[in-house]
């Protein structure tokens, strides 16, 4: 009998045990995460919604090193601080990434050289730029050199591309295709401001593309309706 009761005691302790744990973990329970940041490209929302999976747990759960990889998985945040705000909210600090151009169709390259896929892709005033996979910090340089030489003139490099087998083209801000090929692209490319300045600035309309692959000149395919 006395062991009956001892055995009694004993399953009433745990529970009591257990019931305190179960209550102290509800005190930690996540109810609110709040985002703070300069946001142009993402809204709060969107990344609530990468983040509410956290809430309804505790929050001694989850170290700041969990929380901080969880901070930076949306597409658009460069990176992030977590703060734990006791009893049951999570504060971030986020940064988001700076585009710098578009990469391919569905991609842009950000300003630390990273390829970013966002879910939306943003309809902005970026270049855009081509080539194989990989490519990008690559294809990004040549386009800053570009853009240097073009500088002296009104034109504005829109596109360039660089092809599988090496050769480089631009396409500029006036709808000129200009193709470079593969080896002296920025002496091709002064060598097509020459002669745009001196001939072809004023029938740009008339023009289809420039090829400037030639050692000592280029060549002006014209519209069919000049010829």
């Amino acid at each position: 009998m006395r062991m009956l009761a001892l055995f009694g005691a004993c399953l009433l302790i745990c529970l009591s045990v257990f019931q305190g744990y179960v209550e102290k973990q509800d005190w930690f329970a996540i109810e609110r995460i709040s985002i703070e940041g300069d946001l142009h490209y993402t809204t709060k929302s969107e990344l609530l919604g990468n983040y509410d999976q956290l809430l309804g747990h505790s929050l001694t759960s989850f170290d700041l090193q969990e929380l901080l990889l969880l901070a930076v998985t949306p597409e658009w945040i460069k990176s992030a601080s977590v703060r734990k705000i006791w009893p049951n909210a999570i504060q971030m600090n986020v940064i988001e990434h700076t585009p710098l151009a578009f990469w391919g169709e569905r991609h842009l390259i950000a300003s630390n050289g990273n390829v970013i896929t966002p879910p939306v892709v943003p309809n902005i005033p970026l270049p855009h730029l081509y080539g194989p996979a990989g490519a990008q910090k690559a294809v990004l340089e040549q386009f800053e050199l570009v853009s240097q030489v073009l500088s002296s003139t009104d034109l504005r490099a829109t596109k360039l591309e660089l092809e599988a087998r090496g050769a480089w083209s631009i396409t500029l801000s006036n709808g000129l295709l200009v193709r470079l090929g593969r080896e002296d692209v920025l002496e091709r490319l002064q060598r097509f401001i020459a002669v745009y300045k001196s001939d072809l600035s004023g029938r740009i309309d008339q023009i289809v593309g420039v090829d400037a692959r030639y050692p000592h000149g280029v060549s002006v395919e014209w519209k069919k309706e000049v010829l």
